[in-house]
């Protein structure tokens, strides 16, 4: 008789319940990984948007609005500064369909921060894209961690940096890097 050569059936389904397994596991920390740089993105994103209007209006002496909402950031660039939309003014809106944005100001989204003719604004608060939890589903992955997830406006200066959640919405502070 010739020997025969081959895997046993459970041979096979040893191996492809270890790949299974190592599936999971890689697709759990992809989603993390995807919520971290995904969350890391929009802020830094939103932060370049902010300080180009407060640039702009700087640079070209006309007031610029930046119009933050749920899963939008849009700017104006109010040159008349009755801050309203005229035809020819230019706007521009960024969509940020993944996560909601939140924000510290008194009755939260929608909100508009003016830059005046100076690039200085009076309307301060902070922008944050909150963690995922039971009071707010729509926030990004405990576990994610990642790097930069709020905006701090100031009179002069915008810094991005990390929420520390001190109790319900919206206790907590933004420690800028």
């Amino acid at each position: 008789m010739k020997a025969q050569s081959g895997f046993t059936l459970a041979e096979l389904m040893v191996v492809v319940a270890i790949i299974g397994i190592i599936l999971a596991i890689a697709t759990m920390n992809f989603t993390q990984w995807n919520d971290k740089y995904t969350v890391e993105s929009y802020t830094k994103e939103i932060y370049s948007i902010l300080m180009k209007a407060r640039n702009d209006a700087a640079n070209t002496n006309t007031q610029n609005l930046v119009t933050l909402a749920a899963n939008q950031v849009t700017t104006l660039q109010d040159a008349n500064g009755n801050g309203v939309v005229d035809p020819g003014e230019p706007t521009t809106t960024n969509p940020y369909p993944r996560f909601v944005l939140k924000s510290t100001v008194a009755g939260g989204l929608p909100a508009t921060i003016v830059f005046d003719r100076r690039g200085i604004t009076n309307d301060l608060q902070t922008i944050v894209i909150p963690v995922r939890s039971v009071a707010d589903p729509a926030g990004y992955s405990p576990n994610a961690s990642p790097g930069v997830d709020c905006i701090a406006v100031a009179t002069t200066r915008i810094n991005m940096g990390r929420w520390r959640a001190t109790g319900p919405w919206p206790g907590g502070n933004c420690d800028q890097q």
